[in-house]
């Protein structure tokens, strides 16, 4: 059912969804977009949307299960407003990087400011550098794209490429994110981007936290560092720019539209992506005499002759059906899992640094990266098996096209693209 709500000019609104909003007469600015009469839009549920009334106006709201609108002296703060003004005022091109907590609004501020660049006729990227709750790409991955309108929300940007970093968490592979967030901000300079906004993800507290945040800032180089703080949190990862001329600092409070998420809510906005993603799959074989694994162990070493294999298994006490000894690593592929003392044992009598054994059949549900021949990501696939011995390997994905790399990721899926495990680094 659907209500009227007469707005007056000058209020601020804050409308939680999910919510379906149709503009009537007036005018509205929601995340500086400019929305007029006869205009609809739509509040997701788990977000949290500010609103200012421009002008006298009337609204028609549905409102679903849980969302609310909720008046505000204030939704986008005074800070907001002046720190976008010095960096829509800054020459071109310029980078814009966004830290913060989790839930801090750096999604939201990433909106308005690209907003409020678009109205200027400013050509406008957003880099979205967080695997874990991607908006313009997919998770596991970063992703970037232009503004070609004003959006009410980032998954609305239009994904102009992406990178694989193969986990929802920057902590499990954060040279990835530095490289894979300088390769997108470097792309959408050769296209024209007058504005590159980075929104990064949450993680901010602790030494490896601070040397991930500075090794990002260090490599993207920005003319403004905005830190989004509800006190003095992100101090620790600004301090040492205070006394750089080539990086400004812009601190910012968070907006009321900030709303914490649960880690279930954060797993279920990932899992209906991969099932909106893989709905239309289908299974591709591909060849890896000609086709490249990367991030993994398997085809990196020289296969074991069968004798060898043999002698291996009979020291371990498992059947072996493949094995590779690499630079540093012995890479063993068996029937069931070994006792864990007999590799460490055996790892002794070689001196080999690493003894990785996977169990067949242990690959299905793998996520990974497919990178097309010249190197530029395709789409995302699910191992569903992989013939070690003759090595040629099975994907589930809806990308088509020719395929030039298969980036192993760090997590599985099962069989209704739920996560169900996550993996260490170079899983098989």
């Amino acid at each position: 059912m659907s209500e009227r709500i007469k707005l007056k000019q000058g209020n601020s609104f804050l409308i939680s969804g999910p919510a379906s909003i149709y503009l009537c007469n007036g005018a509205l600015l929601v995340i500086g977009k400019k929305v007029v009469a006869n205009e609809r839009f739509i509040v997701k549920k788990g977000r949290s949307t500010p609103v200012e009334v421009l002008e006298e106006s009337i609204i028609e709201v549905k409102l679903g299960p849980d969302a609310r609108i909720e008046q505000f002296e204030q939704v986008i703060p005074q800070n907001w407003k002046s720190s976008a003004e010095i960096i829509l005022n800054s020459p071109c091109p310029t980078r814009a990087l966004i830290i913060g907590d989790v839930d801090s609004g750096k999604t939201t501020f990433a909106v308005y400011l690209s907003n409020m660049a678009f109205d200027r006729g400013i050509r406008v990227a957003v880099v979205d550098a967080d695997p874990g709750q991607a908006e313009i790409s997919l998770p596991t991955t970063i992703g970037y794209g232009f503004l070609n309108e004003g959006i009410i929300s980032m998954d609305k940007i239009p994904l102009e490429s992406a990178y694989f970093i193969g986990s929802t968490s920057p902590s499990d592979a954060p040279a990835r994110v530095v490289a894979g967030t300088r390769k997108l901000v470097d792309m959408a300079i050769s296209k024209g981007a007058k504005l590159i906004i980075i929104n990064t993800c949450g993680w901010i507290y602790g030494r490896r936290a601070r040397e991930f945040k500075t090794s990002l800032i260090e490599s993207i180089c920005p003319e403004h560092l905005i830190a989004i703080q509800r006190g003095s949190e992100a101090e620790p990862l600004i301090k040492v720019w205070e006394s750089r001329e080539d990086t400004k600092i812009l601190r910012i409070s968070t907006s009321s539209a900030s709303r914490v998420r649960s880690r279930e809510e954060r797993r279920e906005k990932r899992e209906t992506a991969y099932q909106k993603y893989f709905e239309n799959s289908k299974e591709r074989i591909f060849d890896l005499e000609k086709v490249t694994l990367m991030h993994s162990y398997y085809t990196y070493g020289k296969p074991l002759p069968r004798p060898l294999l043999e002698e291996l298994q009979k020291k371990i006490s498992t059947e072996l059906i493949y094995g590779e000894i690499g630079d540093v690593f012995l890479f063993l592929v068996g029937r069931e899992e070994p006792d864990p003392a007999k590799i460490d044992k055996l790892k002794e009598l070689t001196s080999i640094e690493e003894i990785v054994f996977v169990k067949k059949g242990f690959e299905k549900g793998i996520l990974v990266g497919l990178l097309n021949p010249k190197g530029s990501f395709s789409g995302l696939g699910v191992l569903s098996h992989i013939d070690y011995e003759g090595r040629r390997i099975a994907i589930t994905t809806p990308a088509d096209g020719d395929i030039g790399v298969i980036q192993i990721g760090q997590l599985k899926l099962d069989e209704n693209w739920r996560e169900f495990s996550k993996l260490p680094p170079y899983p098989i």
